[in-house]
């Protein structure tokens, strides 16, 4: 009985305490909540349009791709925040504000947005101080050192190579001749620069004390003055909140969160393609397959809008698969307008333009297709770094145009002449004689300069071009041609100068672009839409075949435009002039060979916003 007794207390015991150690065991093996961090880098270039190359596609990061990663991010609702990891940017000014503008919009969520620089200059300062917090390494340094802008003189390397520019120019501020005639800047090219240099200063004070709190404008502008400066500098600065190695950032967010699982991964993570092993049959198939990447089907909804991309200097129609740099061509663009004109589901176009111009006879064809479709359907610009000379000249005839305040635009004006190349052949042993019929049949020669009557002729040439630009800005914007005239004279203006000045209707990005496109298509907010881009870039080997079949059905062609592209481009003083090097090869091709474009619209100099 006692032994009874015992055994029902131990039961009873026994049922009471269960649920207490239930209730631990469960509570060891119930995980903490996650809290996710994305990883993500921003660096290198981000361009319009990915360049087709020998070997395909090239690996270019896309600004539209990225801003598409940037809202995935943003919309995510399983991450509670975003690290940015900013190092190496490479961008035009404008590109850097649309970009600026999207990491904005994340101070709408309730995400944490931390911005992480080894080191820093304006680029990526810019973008880390959108963030909520700004952590740069401690052996790093913050570069804010103010703007530049640098302009490259070839007069001195044409004069060694007895090389002489006849070149003129109509319009008082059409400075693009000067590198090629002068050594340094005209007291107007200084003037024009200098205006674009100071409001471009202006936009880069107003975002640094928007972004940091209790830095005003004129905090910027003392504390630029005494930049660069040290991580320890900057953080007494305030101009970050931290210094820590980015592993020590980690630690502290898991130390903020102890209750949390605190995980930082990068985003939409893939496993690289292995590199094909060109001793098999499959691995040369696969090569191709590479080379050739599947198209994506063709959107069937009647709901479209078309995205019509320019992006680099305008040239005349290039009869190769490849060009050493990018190029805007008329027949490219002809393909891209008519798709879009006459194909009843697309219902606006916007039209992006990142060009300096370049031959005025080729923007002309550009502009006539704009016209024709804004005609028929709502066709909105959206400039990007730079649209100016001829790469406003193709965006007038749209309804809208929408720039970035520091957008390079305007440089409504014209130049025109050509090279003498007699003194470097001479200089080589070579001769030319020349036997002429006709008062002006030297007029393309590159062995001597201008007869005082070919140079009449040029110059008439020229003002006939300039005021057809003029008269086509002024019907274009809804103005007179005095009007035009007066802002017109070759003057580069930002895109915030420009919306002043009439040239510009609306400030923004491309999605603002989009937007517009979309209201003026008779869009509601929440209809979807389908963007389909033009002109569509083909595989390489759909490409070599349309060549191929083109040739064989006409005579061979050899292009005057191929030629001089592919001759200077393999030059090796080109890889001593870097970035410039585009465009003093954009302004041989037009300029410097026999029968090139006489009168043109570009900025051949690179305004360098470092």
């Amino acid at each position: 009985m006692k032994l009874l007794k015992t055994c029902t207390a131990l039961l009873l015991l026994l049922i009471c305490i269960s649920p207490i150690f239930a209730e631990e065991h469960a509570a060891e093996e119930t995980p903490p909540p996650i809290k996710k961090y994305a990883e993500f880098t921003l660096g290198g270039t981000y361009t319009d349009t990915k360049i087709v190359s020998t070997f395909g596609t090239s690996s270019t990061k896309t600004l539209r791709g990225l801003l598409k990663k940037l809202d995935t991010l943003k919309t995510d609702d399983d991450l509670a925040g975003v690290i940015f990891k900013i190092n190496g940017v490479s961008l035009g000014w404008a590109t850097l504000q649309e970009i600026r503008n999207k990491l904005n919009e994340f101070q709408e969520t309730e995400k944490e947005t931390i911005g992480y620089l080894e080191s820093g200059g304006n680029a990526e300062y810019l973008l880390a101080a959108t963030m909520d917090r700004v952590v740069l390494m401690p052996a790093g340094s913050l570069n804010l050192t103010g703007l530049r802008a640098e302009v490259l003189f070839y007069k001195g390397l044409l004069d060694k190579l007895d090389i002489e520019a006849d070149m003129l120019a109509m319009g008082k501020y059409k400075s693009g001749v000067e590198p090629y005639l002068r050594d340094s800047m005209s007291d107007a090219f200084r003037e024009s620069m200098t205006t674009l240099l100071e409001d471009l200063y202006a936009q880069l004070l107003n975002y640094i004390a928007e972004s940091r709190d209790g830095i005003s404008t004129e905090d910027a502008a003392d504390l630029i003055n005494r930049g660069p400066f040290t991580a320890e500098e900057a953080k007494q600065e305030k101009l970050v909140d931290a210094l820590q190695y980015y592993d020590e950032l980690i630690e502290t967010l898991k130390a903020a969160s102890e209750d949390e699982d605190v995980q930082v991964g990068k985003p939409g993570s893939q496993r690289q393609r292995k590199v094909p092993d060109m001793n098999s049959f499959a691995g040369l198939m696969q090569l191709l397959t590479i080379l050739s990447p599947p198209q994506r089907a063709q959107a069937t909804a009647e709901n479209q809008i078309a995205l019509i991309y320019a992006s680099g200097a305008i040239l005349p129609d290039i009869d190769t698969i490849f060009a050493p740099m990018s190029v805007v061509t008329p027949k490219a663009l002809k393909k891209a307008f008519e798709k879009a004109r006459t194909d009843d589901s697309v219902r606006a176009v916007v039209f992006r333009i990142d060009s300096p111009g370049g031959s005025a006879l080729a923007s002309d064809l550009i502009w006539r297709e704009v016209m024709l479709t804004q005609r028929k359907k709502p066709v909105v610009v959206s400039m990007g770094n730079v649209a100016a000379s001829g790469g406003y000249y193709i965006a007038m005839a749209a309804g809208t145009i929408v720039a970035q305040p520091s957008t390079l635009t305007g440089s409504i004006g014209v130049f025109g002449g050509k090279l003498n190349m007699k003194g470097l052949y001479n200089k080589a042993g070579l001769t030319k004689e020349i036997i002429a019929r006709g008062q002006n049949a030297t007029l393309y020669s590159d062995y001597g300069g201008f007869t005082p009557t070919e140079r009449e002729r040029v110059e008439k040439m020229m003002k006939t071009v300039y005021e057809d630009f003029v008269n086509k800005a002024a019907s274009g914007r809804s103005k007179s041609f005095d009007d035009i005239d007066k802002i017109a004279q070759g003057r580069v203006w930002t895109g915030r100068q420009a919306q002043e000045l009439g040239l510009v209707d609306e400030l923004g990005g491309l999605d603002d672009a989009l937007s517009i496109a979309k209201e003026q298509a008779g869009f509601g907010e929440d209809d979807k839409v389908n963007l389909i881009v033009l002109p569509k870039q083909r595989p390489f080997f759909e490409q070599l075949l349309e060549q191929m079949i083109e040739d064989t059905e006409g005579s061979i062609r050899t292009s005057g435009v191929t030629q001089p592209l592919q001759f200077a481009s393999s030059h090796p003083i080109l890889s001593i002039l870097g970035k410039q090097s585009q465009h003093l090869l954009a302004w041989l091709t037009l300029f410097g060979f026999e029968d090139g474009t006489q009168v043109v619209t570009i900025l051949p100099y690179d305004i360098l916003i470092r």
